[in-house]
This record gives C-alpha cells, sequence and structure tokens, in this order.
C-alpha cells in the first residue's frame, strides 16, 4: 500500500460502502466483505484516480511489481470487485471497462480524512499499560492454572463464556500470575468502548504506546513489538469478532514473542486460536442439606460472602446458608449477578433478598461508579450480548426463553414453527446463540442439550412481551409439548420405564408451565385439558400425587368449556382423579363413584385396558376401606376380563390384590402359597414393566404382599428376602409410590413384631422423607403410628398418645384396613405403660372394627391381648382360654407367627403357676417349626423361655428324684 504514494489515511465511501485502504477493508454498513488483497490495491487505485482510466498496465504494474502475470488475473479481480460493489442509479457497474485502454471508477465517492498520527518505531518509548486493579479471585485457581499451563504452548487463547461469568476477572488474574514470564510484560487492552470493529488496531496501538512512520497501524505495531517477549490482553471482543481474529492471527504469525489471550462471549474463529470455555461457579445442590461450613465449600457462596463482607461486614451464619445458597442457585453461579446481589445486604436480609430474587432480577442493580456501565445491571450486561444479535438470532432467543429448564434441539424445531424459517436456519441460529455463550450445552451421549441461564432466559422472556410475541410462543410451546406427549403415551406401551422417564421426566417443568398458561390466562382449554390427559402417565411414572391430582381437578373443570371432549380423554380424566382419591387422606363415596364413571366410560368406548384399571382402582379403594369380599369379588370380575383378552401381566395386578383381600379375611397360609407362586411367575418380567397402568411396580407390589403373608405365616427368611427385593428394586426404580408402600405395609410391621427399634426407626425416618418429598397423604397417619409404637418400644410413653391420635385419624380417614392390629397393638402398648383403660377401650373397638370388616387375619392377636388384660386383672384361667382360642385360630389360618406369640403368653401364664411341663409341651412344637433365620424378638424370646422351663423341669425331676 506504499506503493501508492497516496496513502494519508483517507477513507473512500460511495453509497453504503467505505473502503479504508490503510486498513485493507472494504465495509457494507458496519459488516467486511470478504475481497482478496489484490481485489483491494486495484480498487485503490481505481478510487485514487476516480473518474480517470487507469491502463491495464498501471494496474498490473501496481498489484504484481516486478512480475509478469497474465492478463486473465486482471480480469478475475476486477470482476470479484464489480461483484461486491453496487451499481450505479443506472444499473451500470462502478468500474466501468474502457475498451482497449482500462478502466475507470465512475460511482459518486466521498473522501474523508487526512495525515495520520505518527508513532515512534522505538520499543524502549512503548510502555505497556498497567493492568485494572483486581479484588481478590475467588474460586478460579485452578481454572487459572490451567491456563497458565495452556496459553505458553498455545500462544493464542480466548476465554469464552457467558455474561457476567467472569472471564474478564480470569483474564486479568492469568495475566497478573505469568507477568514475569514475559520479558517485556504484559498490555491489557479494553474493547469494550469501541462501536467500530476498525478501531480495533488504533486501540491497539495505544494501548501499547508505540510510535511508527508506518501509516498502516497494524504493520507499525508488529514493527515495535518485533522481537518482543509480551502478552497482549485483547478483553471483550464479541463485537468486533472477525477483525480482532485477523489481527490476532496476524500478530501471532508474524510475532514469536508475542502471545494473545482474548476474552469473548463467542469465539474469535481464528485458525490459530485455543478456546476456555469458562464455566459459572459452583452452587448448592436444590436438594442438599445446607449450613454454613458445607455452604462456603461452593465458590458461589464464597465469594457472595466476601462481597457482603466487604459492603457492610456481613457475617456468615448457618440459618442464611439455605437463602444464600437458594440465591447462588437462581443466579446460576454468575460471578457478575452473585456480586451485584451481595452488594444488597447493606439493605436486605438474605431471605429477603431471595423472595426478591425469585420473582425478578431487578434488585441486581450497582450504584457503584467504579462498574462498567454495562455491569452495573444484570440486564445491561445482557443487552450488550443481545444488541450482537441478528435479527433471526434475537427472535429465537426470545422464543426460546417459554423453555423452563433444559431442551434438545428437536424441542426448538418443534416450537419454531412462528419464527417462519427453514429447520435448517433454526439449526444455524441455536448453534449461533450457544457458540456466543447465550445457550448453555452439555451432552449426552454425543446429542447437545440447551438450557438458558435463569437470568438470560428473564431477559429474553421481557423482551418477549415487549416484541407482542409472546402469545403465539406460548402456544406453539403448548401445542408442541401436546404432540410430544401424546406420543409419549403410545411409546409408554412398550419403551422400557427407565428409557422411558429418562426423555420425558426433563419435561416436568415446561409441562406445568404450559398447562397453567393455557388452562388460565391462554384461552385454550382443549389444548390443556388433552395435555393434561396426556401428562399422567409421566406424574404416575414419578410418583407426583398431589400434584396430578390438582392438575387433573383443574382440567375436569375446565372439560365444560371445550364444545367437544373426546370420551377417551375423559374417561382418562375420571380415572386418574379416582386413582388420586386412592392416594388421598380421604376415602369418601366421591372415589367409588369416580371408579364407576370411569369404568362405565371405559366399557362404552370398548377401552380394555381402561376397563381393568378402573375395576382394580376399585377394588383397591374396597380393600383399603375395609370391604375385603367386595374387593374379592371386583378383582374376579377383573380376572375374568384379563383372562379373555389375554392380559396375562394385568391378571398378575388383579390377583395380588385379590390374594391380599383373602388374606385379610383370615386364610394366611393359603394367601402365603398363592402368593410366592405368583412371585415366582412374575420373578423378572415383573422388573421391566412401568408403573402408571397400576400406579405400583409390579414386582414391588407382588413382594410387599408376600413379605406381610410370609411373615405371619411364619416364614421369616422368605419375608425379609421379599421385603428386602421390595425396597431395593422400588428405590432402584426411584419411584416413591413403590417405595412407600413398601415401607407402610411390609417393612414396618415387620421391623415391630421382629423388635428391630432400630430399623423401624429408620423406615419412619425414611416414609416420612418420601411423604414429604411427593406428598403422598394416605400414608402419613400410618407414619404417625408407626413413630408412636417406637416411641413406646423405647419407653417413652407419649408414642401412645401418637399411636391413638393416628388410629383415629385412619378412622376418619376412611382408610381402615389393618385398623383392627393397629388398635390390638396401641391396647398393647397402653398395656406397657399401665394406661388400663385406653388398653381395654382400644381392644374393645379393634373387635368391632375386624367384625365390621371382616378382617380376621389378626382376630388371634387380638385375641392375645384379650388374655393378657384378663391375667392383669387376675382372671388367670379366662386368660388361659383365650390364649389357646388364639393358638387355634391362628393353628386354622395358617399364621404360624401369631400362634407363636399366643403360645409363649400361655408358656408364661403355666410357668407362673408352675405348670412347667405343660408349659414346655405347649410351646416346644411351635419352637420347633421355626428355622435359624434372621433376627426376631419373637422368636428369641419364646427359645429363651423354651430353655428356661426345660431347665427347671429338669431341676424338678432330679428334686423329685
Amino acid at each position: 500500500m506504499e506503493r501508492s504514494g497516496k496513502l494519508d489515511g483517507k477513507t473512500y465511501c460511495f453509497g453504503d460502502y467505505r473502503f479504508i485502504p490503510d486498513r485493507q477493508v472494504l465495509m457494507l454498513d458496519d459488516n467486511p466483505l470478504r475481497l482478496g488483497a489484490r481485489a483491494l490495491d486495484l480498487l485503490h487505485l481505481l478510487v485514487i484516480h476516480a473518474g480517470e482510466v487507469v491502463g491495464k498496465d498501471q494496474l498490473m504494474s501496481f498489484v504484481w511489481p516486478n512480475t509478469f502475470v497474465h492478463e486473465s488475473n486482471l480480469k478475475v479481480n476486477i470482476a470479484a470487485l464489480r461483484r461486491a460493489l453496487p451499481r450505479t442509479a443506472s444499473g451500470l457497474s462502478c468500474i466501468a471497462t474502457v475498451s482497449g485502454r482500462g478502466y475507470r471508477f465512475v460511482a459518486p465517492l466521498r473522501v474523508y480524512g487526512g495525515e495520520q498520527p505518527r508513532f515512534s518505531s522505538n520499543p524502549a518509548e512503548a510502555p505497556v499499560r498497567e493492568l485494572p486493579n483486581l479484588s481478590e479471585v475467588i474460586g478460579r485457581d485452578d481454572v487459572i492454572a490451567d491456563l497458565a499451563t495452556r496459553l505458553p504452548e498455545r500462544r493464542f487463547l480466548t476465554v469464552v463464556g457467558p455474561a457476567g461469568v467472569g472471564k474478564t476477572t480470569v483474564a486479568i488474574a492469568l495475566a497478573k500470575r505469568l507477568l514475569d514470564r514475559y520479558r517485556d510484560g504484559v498490555c491489557f487492552v479494553d474493547l469494550t468502548a469501541i462501536g467500530d470493529p476498525q478501531l480495533v488496531d488504533a486501540t491497539i496501538a495505544r494501548s501499547l504506546g508505540v510510535g511508527s512512520k508506518w501509516t498502516n497501524m497494524l504493520a507499525g505495531i508488529i514493527e515495535a513489538l518485533r522481537d518482543r517477549e509480551m502478552l497482549l490482553v485483547l478483553d471483550n471482543c464479541e463485537h468486533v469478532l472477525s477483525t480482532a481474529s485477523a489481527i490476532g492471527e496476524h500478530l501471532t504469525s508474524a510475532l514469536p514473542g508475542v502471545h494473545i489471550l482474548a476474552t469473548s462471549r463467542e469465539p474469535l474463529r481464528s485458525r490459530s486460536e485455543n478456546v476456555y470455555r469458562l464455566s459459572p461457579l459452583q452452587y448448592p445442590d436444590e436438594h442438599d442439606s445446607i449450613d454454613r461450613q458445607n455452604a462456603l465449600a461452593f465458590p458461589s457462596v464464597e465469594l457472595f460472602v466476601r462481597r457482603a463482607q466487604e459492603a457492610c461486614g456481613y457475617q456468615f451464619n448457618d440459618m442464611d446458608a439455605p437463602s444464600v445458597a437458594a440465591i447462588c442457585r437462581r443466579l446460576d453461579g454468575i460471578a457478575l449477578a452473585i456480586e451485584l446481589a451481595a452488594s444488597r445486604l447493606p439493605t436486605l436480609e438474605p431471605a429477603s433478598l431471595r423472595k426478591l430474587l425469585e420473582q425478578s432480577f431487578e434488585p441486581l442493580r450497582s450504584s457503584s461508579g467504579a462498574t462498567p456501565p454495562r455491569h452495573q445491571t444484570l440486564y445491561a450486561t445482557l443487552d450488550w450480548s443481545y444488541q450482537l444479535l441478528s435479527i433471526d438470532e434475537a427472535r429465537l432467543l426470545r422464543l426460546l426463553s417459554v423453555f423452563s429448564g433444559d431442551f434438545f434441539l428437536s424441542d426448538v424445531i418443534g416450537v419454531a414453527d412462528t419464527i417462519g424459517r427453514s429447520i435448517e436456519d433454526i439449526v444455524a441460529c441455536t448453534e449461533s446463540l450457544a457458540t456466543k455463550s447465550l445457550l448453555s450445552v452439555a451432552y449426552a451421549a454425543g446429542v447437545p442439550r440447551y438450557r438458558l441461564l435463569d437470568s438470560t432466559r428473564s431477559f429474553a422472556a421481557e423482551r418477549l412481551e415487549s416484541s407482542g410475541e409472546a402469545a403465539d410462543a406460548r402456544s406453539s410451546h403448548a401445542r408442541y409439548l401436546l404432540r410430544l406427549f401424546e406420543q409419549a403415551e403410545a411409546e409408554w406401551q412398550w419403551q422400557p420405564r427407565s428409557e422411558w422417564t429418562a426423555s420425558y421426566e426433563p419435561r416436568t417443568n415446561d409441562l406445568r408451565k404450559a398447562i397453567d398458561w393455557i388452562l388460565g390466562d391462554g384461552g385454550g382449554p382443549e389444548v390443556g385439558v388433552r395435555l393434561t390427559s396426556a401428562a399422567i402417565p409421566l406424574w404416575d411414572e414419578l410418583s407426583t400425587v398431589a400434584e396430578s391430582r390438582r392438575r387433573v381437578e383443574r382440567a375436569l373443570r375446565s372439560v365444560d368449556a371445550v364444545s367437544r371432549c373426546d370420551p377417551a380423554v375423559r374417561m382418562k380424566l375420571i380415572a386418574s382423579y379416582a386413582s388420586g382419591l386412592n392416594f388421598s387422606d380421604h376415602f369418601g363415596p366421591e372415589a367409588d363413584a369416580a371408579w364407576v364413571e370411569a369404568n362405565r366410560l371405559a366399557r362404552d368406548i370398548g377401552n380394555v385396558d381402561y376397563q381393568l384399571r378402573t375395576l382394580w382402582g376399585l377394588g383397591i379403594l374396597q380393600s383399603f376401606t375395609g370391604r375385603h369380599r367386595q374387593a374379592i369379588a371386583t378383582l374376579e370380575r377383573f380376572a375374568k376380563l384379563a383372562d379373555r383378552e389375554n392380559e396375562r401381566p394385568a391378571a398378575a395386578e388383579g390377583e395380588r390384590v385379590r390374594l391380599t383381600a383373602v388374606f385379610y379375611c383370615g386364610n394366611a397360609r393359603s394367601a402365603y402359597d398363592d402368593l410366592k407362586k405368583l412371585a415366582r411367575e412374575h420373578a423378572a418380567t415383573a422388573k421391566r414393566s412401568g408403573v402408571a397402568r397400576f400406579q405400583m411396580d409390579r414386582f414391588v407390589s407382588i413382594r410387599v404382599a408376600l413379605a406381610t403373608a410370609a411373615w405371619v405365616a411364619g416364614e421369616r427368611s422368605e419375608a425379609t428376602a421379599a421385603i428386602q427385593d421390595a425396597l431395593g428394586h422400588s428405590l432402584a426404580l426411584d419411584h416413591f409410590v413403590s417405595h412407600s408402600n413398601a415401607l407402610a405395609q411390609a417393612a414396618l410391621p415387620l421391623a415391630i413384631w421382629s423388635g428391630e427399634a432400630e430399623t423401624a426407626r429408620r423406615h419412619v425416618a425414611t416414609l416420612a422423607h418420601n411423604l414429604a418429598s411427593r406428598d403422598i397423604a394416605i400414608w402419613r397417619p400410618v407414619c404417625n403410628f408407626y413413630e408412636g409404637a417406637v416411641r413406646s418400644m423405647d419407653g417413652d410413653g407419649d408414642g401412645v398418645d401418637t399411636m391413638q391420635m393416628a388410629v383415629g385419624q385412619l378412622i376418619d380417614n376412611n382408610f381402615l384396613v389393618r385398623v383392627p392390629i393397629y388398635l390390638a397393638m396401641l391396647a398393647e402398648a397402653a398395656l406397657r405403660h399401665e394406661r388400663i383403660a385406653l388398653a381395654r377401650d382400644s381392644l374393645s373397638a379393634a373387635f368391632d372394627r375386624a367384625k365390621r370388616q371382616g378382617e380376621y387375619w389378626s382376630q388371634p392377636e387380638l385375641q392375645r391381648v384379650r388374655g393378657l388384660l384378663q391375667w392383669l386383672d387376675g382372671d388367670l384361667a379366662g386368660a388361659a382360654e383365650t390364649f389357646l382360642l388364639a393358638i387355634e385360630t391362628a393353628r386354622e389360618s395358617g399364621a404360624l407367627f401369631f400362634r407363636l406369640r399366643a403360645a409363649t403368653a400361655l408358656a408364661e401364664l403355666l410357668a407362673q403357676t408352675n405348670r412347667h411341663g405343660a408349659a414346655e409341651e405347649l410351646l416346644s412344637p411351635v419352637c420347633a417349626e421355626f428355622d435359624d433365620g434372621p433376627p426376631c424378638a419373637n422368636v428369641e424370646k419364646a427359645r429363651h423361655l423354651l430353655g428356661t422351663l426345660r431347665r427347671q423341669e429338669t431341676a424338678q425331676g432330679g428334686d423329685a428324684s
């Protein structure tokens, strides 16, 4: 460019074009055009002689001095110029051909500028700009150490990350750390204030303080830095990407001793560049139990606390730990947002700040004059990125704010029908937003999964509202989810549960958001009703019992607003509503009515699946409410239908419920034998089944029933193995309903009956946690009852009151199954704590309830406790007779465990009256029926008593002789 002798810092403008020869750039508006250096040299000579004919020889000698080239090279480059340049008002090219002579630039031309400032080329006169001051860097030690290793080897490294994540902080800290490695120091160049990419080289030159006779600033920089060893930090390059990339590429190739560290919200895309993506600071998980000590192990919390201490002397404590953790989580670990939040503590407590931030990010505003304007609010730094987006990118970002959590590329395409762009364009825009750090990306099995940080989502959602696009975007989102979940319903029938839930569980927040909008302000009841119906399997698989019931009830209220509701949709909603009532805290007539109505609809439309589901659900309800004979009859109808339709897996579900009802009716051994056979038949296939069809996992539910029946039948090893399988598999499934059922129905009674107080205490705590996590109201009184039972075992008399209140709650709730044995357990606990009147009342209520419900499985226990009361009253003969009745009742039903307990009580009574031989004769055959299985206090007590009786009998025999 020096060859022209006309390089005096001028800019040539024509139409919307700017040509700056000194920088070898042709701009259309603010966008540089891709043209080769030869073509730009030709343009330069033509604009210098605008309106004049420039000969071919002159052009060729200017561009290719001292080199012979064919004229075709000239023609190729002129053609490239013509394609890039506009046409004149008359439709002609800006470059006219003068036949036989050469070319002429004919477009109207405006020329600006003059002489450029000249800088010294003496390196000694080029002082390095000082690095900005930096507060203590928190949570980035590993990152800085990693970058310190990479930079000397890679030479050109760009730290990339979302707005406010701390890129500049890391770059400055790294530069300070490496200061001694570079003989000529470090130069920090802040590119934030530059609006024109063409000023990048001038800004770098000014920061370096170099001077040169060169009018080409880049050449001057290279000359000034030749033979130097220096680190050049280019901060905030995202708005001057192409220019910064070209300069960085040029400098690293021309200056071996110069290394470049850049920061940007997206890579510079230089061939020599090495990209390091900076992640947000780690923050506590939502489910972590947090206190001061373990909270401070997270860098985000440490940063918040340090900045708050600097702002107002804040002292962090255990009480504030959950709120501070929630603030850092809400802010996604973004350092700038955390620092802005911490600055509010002089006027707000952490709990109050947390509540405000849950509603809006408006509190994140800095009043510090030292804070750069674009960092004075979180939205300002996001707006900086937003303004750099293309129209399509900005529109897609606004649309993506409808997603509440993670989403995939297929989801983006599914909701983007409102944009009116091709799939290829949507994919390109999505990838561009991820590159610009506005979308977070994670990979699972090579598939990208995207997420908007909460702050970015909030910002984009505000832009969506202000653009007037919100209603269309949310409607598109809801309709896409409807298609997705109707597809999920079909896939649930055949896809393995683990794969199915992994695919659809991440959609739960989006599901809530869409349903709330479309059944609220969205005004689309038909889509909302259908979407609720399609989502039922997911809620059931995830055990979100309370949420499912709430949303189904809301959808049912909206059904009347739908002009024509599909009978199948209505049927599914009513069946789900009935199922929710089965897990509620009260069983009233509306539950029966719902099951009957859902079954009628299933029969009307010929839906066999829902005929089975509704009969099964009704049978469960009947058993829960103490109507065991009705339950057996209902399940027999179920079995006939399942057999006719060849529904073998469903038949197993119905048979399990029927056999449980048979057990409650008093046929313990028969039910145990059949349940054992059922468990063998479904030992493997049930493990692969979903749970949504019959509310619980089949493998678990069969073993829960088997465990209780086996224990009562005296098969302790079988019972222990069954409940361990049930608990283990339900935990592996992460299915709270199945796990809670296993705890309440089998694990807890077995622990109490075996005398394992610590095991029972642990099960109570686990069940309480489950109920708090999923609000499964049905088991809350049962959990309270066993909590009281454990406390009573530990000698705490208040445990008896807890048991009494829990049984009263069960009766009030009409959850009557097992109430007779609960009352018997309460009576025995009352006896231990000398509350005789309560023991009598409870036992009387137990006999009355058992008779009304036809629930005789626990009859031997009720009779044994009656015998204990008679013994206490001094009626030894009556007590012995009652114990014998309990033993005989247990023998008839096959309840060996209850027979052992009654026999032990009678043996103790006989031993008290010195009938040791009779006591031994009674107890010996019962003890012989028990193997050396798992520990059991009752078995050990009976064996210890038997040993004592035998020793006494031997001693008496010796005395007699």
